[in-house]
């Protein structure tokens, strides 16, 4: 059931058709070529959005440290 599901998840296969598949071409489609390249794909996508957040934070930082200057300044 583990890699059918898996196989719906990843794949848009409808879970009855994944069901009825054989477990050696369940295991080719996660071993296979284009699977990996979907895999790198989703990392590169998190690690940009990773490093959005970290760029955000980072000017969240800046504004607190320039309103606290400008606050004793003031």
């Amino acid at each position: 059931m583990g890699v059918a599901a898996n196989l719906t998840l990843y794949s848009a296969t409808p879970l009855t058709d994944a069901l009825q598949l054989q477990a050696s071409v369940a295991k080719m489609f996660f071993e296979g070529k284009p699977f990996q390249d979907w895999k790198n794909g989703k990392e590169g996508e998190l690690k940009m959005q990773a490093a959005i957040v970290n760029r955000l934070n980072e000017l969240i930082r800046a504004t607190g440290i320039v309103v606290r200057t400008l606050a004793k300044a003031g």
